[in-house]
């Protein structure tokens, strides 16, 4: 049942959606779009904290600042690579949330040998822009921070070189659930029941164009399987890496390959929401105030990434890109045994990274490069 605290406003709202149809259903994205980006009352567009102790989940860079500082150095690497100079290119932060990777990354760059001769920040929520600005109106750092929208990306794409981050952010793209049941696929839809007064799910046929995303991307699935397909995260790819001439590419997010999302132990999809650091799949439960989200299929965002021209590095876990890297450089010496000292504070805080519940290998790392002869 739904919660007493929730905004019947939201509610109403998807209501109004659904009655436009004419079955009195909507396909689960567009379900789940409406919960996280309504204008009003969605999830991440209206002010209330969704990162750290008073929100309802944490990302790396809530965990010290050692990611950063190993973008910075990959950034770096790249640079060097592609023979970049100083202050010729840009930093483009799609999905930067609450700013706090920014500004991480900022008080590195500003020491670094290749500046960026911006810091583009893209963020579609107007809270989380609000506290960009705010995190950030104070900084000493000299590279100038701009807030894009998506379309100042695509008019400006192909100016210079672009360094692309995006920390968290596929898995944030609404998914379309899909089954198998007696030899055909299915995919979730959203109606409501006014008996229980809630939303539920209603499954029916595919739709043409996610039966052929599936068929493009080779889903087999088993009798009875769910998956969760990131078509929207594919196609936005797709648009952004197409756009770019010259791109290098860092992609960190939760997720696997096809093979691994659509095995035996994987039957009832992805899915999973988060509110008040608490995990489970009812996406029901809480509209628009609660975290949705699904894993990245991997295998889809590196085909996507090659048939737009980019290169593909070697995929890795988290850790592992972090270790190789160099995050075991940052760990310090020290003979003090106060475990509250601020080099035994930053020592646990790499190991959590590394080491946390199998987290760093459940987060992937991908990587591109474009432009490069």
């Amino acid at each position: 049942m739904l919660s007493s605290n929730q905004s019947s406003s939201l509610i109403h709202r998807i209501q109004q959606r659904l009655s436009q149809f004419p079955d009195y259903r909507m396909p689960f994205s567009m379900y789940m779009s409406s919960c996280m980006y309504d204008q009003e009352e969605g999830y991440y567009t209206k002010s209330s904290e969704k990162v750290g102790p008073a929100g309802d989940f944490y990302t790396s860079v809530y965990i010290g600042d050692a990611m950063a500082l190993i973008i910075e150095r990959y950034i770096q690497l790249r640079c060097s690579r592609r023979e970049w100079k100083d202050k010729t290119y840009r930093i483009v932060e799609w999905g930067a949330g609450t700013g706090k990777l920014a500004e991480q990354l900022l008080s590195v760059l500003q020491h670094s040998d290749c500046r960026p001769l911006e810091y583009v920040v893209i963020e579609s929520s107007p809270y989380h822009r609000r506290m960009i600005k705010e995190r950030l109106v104070n900084n000493a750092c000299p590279i100038p921070v701009i807030c894009w929208d998506e379309q100042n990306y695509f008019e400006q794409a192909a100016e210079m070189p672009i360094f692309l981050v995006a920390n968290e952010l596929l898995d944030a793209f609404p998914v379309e659930r899909i089954r198998r049941q007696n030899s055909k696929l299915d995919q979730a839809y959203v109606i409501w029941n006014g008996d229980k007064s809630m939303f539920e799910y209603e499954w029916a046929e595919a739709e043409d164009h996610v039966i052929d995303w599936a068929k493009q991307h080779d889903i087999g699935l088993q009798e009875g399987q769910i998956y969760d397909a990131g078509i929207a995260a594919s196609e936005w790819l797709g648009r952004v890496l197409l756009a770019a001439v010259d791109i290098e590419g860092v992609f960190i997010d939760y997720g696997d390959g096809t093979r691994q999302l659509t095995g035996a132990h994987r039957m009832n999809g992805s899915l999973l929401c988060y509110r008040k650091h608490q995990a489970y799949d009812d996406p029901f439960a809480a509209p628009g105030d609660q975290d949705m989200t699904a894993d990245v299929d991997f295998d889809i965002a590196e085909r996507i990434a090659f048939l737009s021209g980019c290169k593909v590095l070697p995929r890795m876990d988290q850790k592992q890109f972090l270790v190789e890297n160099g995050v075991l450089d940052l760990l310090q010496e020290h003979s003090d045994a106060d475990p509250f000292s601020e080099k035994a504070k930053s020592n646990r805080k790499i190991r959590q990274l590394l080491l946390s519940d199998q987290m760093s290998e459940r987060f992937k790392v991908m990587t591109i490069s474009k432009g490069l002869e």
